[in-house]
């Protein structure tokens, strides 16, 4: 469906009010006169730009040299940059882009503090991460090595990642290894590929372990180490699951499927509601909660990793990043990069995407509240105040 067929249906807000008939009656007005524009103008994309032309020609920049600070080489994170950095190198401003490989959102987040990354350099993150890090808990705890980091901001959504538990297929596993792993309680005393400790999937594998597995007498091994470290010593029997938070279909997965081997993804639906109780009771007490889904629920089946069933897991939302003190060109630019053609992003990520995966549109900042914990940067922000006429509200 589109934004604007979206924005003229009556949405709840985050108090769980409509919006009122004079609000509904001026977006209504609005998206009429978009629509007429748009047929004019013979405009028929998913999500088209706001008219006028959003950034206008050619702008003053400081940036020369722009880097993104993605993740693991291949990873979804590293695919969606890519198409961000053709984009970006095109523009008129003719930066030269660099996507820069990474462990992940923790590191990704660590970096755009950095004084000579501040202001020339973007970011994939999980929002979730992104938020922690702005309160200095989980991995960015000072009593686990971590510090507090200040200036983050948002562009807009990027794709959500999705939590796998992954473990070798019932029946398959080497002599030696002991039994078979059939739901998330068996791995009490096991061993884990647990994902590297400055990424998002530890930090929400942190948060699954505590939420899943007893508080007592329950003590699996955790070892540090990338998706293709964790597939390889599961494979070889020397630990009994990974933890991934990526994008569906994560092709590192689907080769290692390819090739023979027998895997399984175990459902985690029934966590959910337990980890999204660990986040109000984490961000609710210190007064900064915003009321809203932070994980939606999330689904992964054989179109995505061909020969596993299909499981209810959970979603984890990725954002685009820059510090507050970032050029305001290339945030402006950057902003209407992530919806001019959506459909380039999802084969970036999923091939001929066979489960008709989507990335998120530019509505999405309305309707998640970590759009309220990460504010959009100012130069992001008149994006969306052109093309809606305002910005998240965030309870005001």
């Amino acid at each position: 469906m589109s934004t604007e067929s979206r924005l003229g249906r009556p949405r709840p807000d985050r108090s769980g009010a409509t919006l009122t008939t004079l609000q509904r009656a001026t977006v209504v007005s609005l998206v009429a006169l978009c629509a007429a524009v748009a047929v004019g103008l013979g405009l028929t994309a998913r999500d088209d730009p706001p008219s006028p032309a959003w950034p206008p020609g050619r702008q003053s920049t400081s940036c020369q040299n722009v880097k993104i600070f993605t993740g693991q080489v291949d990873s979804p994170y590293n695919r969606f940059a890519r198409v961000l950095r053709t984009r970006l190198q095109a523009a008129p401003e003719h930066w030269d882009v660099e996507v820069v490989t990474t462990g992940g959102s923790a590191e990704n987040i660590y970096h755009l503090e950095e004084q000579q990354y501040r202001t020339c350099s973007l970011a994939l993150a999980q929002l979730s991460t992104t938020v922690d890090a702005g309160s200095a808990i989980h991995q960015f705890s000072p009593q686990r090595g971590g510090h507090l980091v200040d200036g983050l901001r948002t562009l807009g959504p990027a794709h959500d990642d999705l939590l796998h538990v992954i473990v070798r297929a019932p029946g398959t596993s080497p002599p030696g290894t002991g039994a078979d792993v059939r739901t998330f309680a068996d791995l009490c005393d096991r061993a884990i590929a647990a994902g590297q400790q400055n990424s998002g999937t530890r930090q929400i594998g942190d948060v699954l372990l505590h939420v899943g597995l007893p508080s007592s007498g329950c003590r699996p091994r955790l070892e540090d180490g990338s998706i293709d470290d964790g597939l390889r010593l599961l494979v070889a029997g020397a630990v009994d699951a990974v933890f991934w938070a990526g994008g569906a279909g994560t092709e590192r997965i689907r080769t290692e499927l390819a090739s023979g081997a027998k895997l399984q993804v175990l459902d985690l639906g029934q966590f959910r509601d337990a980890i999204a109780a660990n986040w109000e009771e984490v961000y609710h007490p210190p007064g900064r909660y915003f009321p809203g889904t932070v994980f939606p629920p999330g689904h992964l089946g054989p179109r995505d990793y061909p020969g596993m069933t299909d499981v209810d897991t959970v979603s984890l939302p990725n954002g685009v990043l820059a510090h507050e003190r970032a050029d305001p060109a290339l945030v402006r630019r950057a902003t209407a990069d992530l919806f001019a053609d959506p459909a380039e992003y999802e084969r970036a990520l999923w091939g001929d995407n066979p489960a008709g995966r989507r990335v998120p549109d530019a509505l999405t900042v309305y309707e998640s509240p970590l759009f309220c914990y990460v504010p959009l940067h100012p130069a992001a922000a008149e994006y969306y105040r052109l093309r809606f006429d305002r910005g998240p509200d965030c309870g005001r």
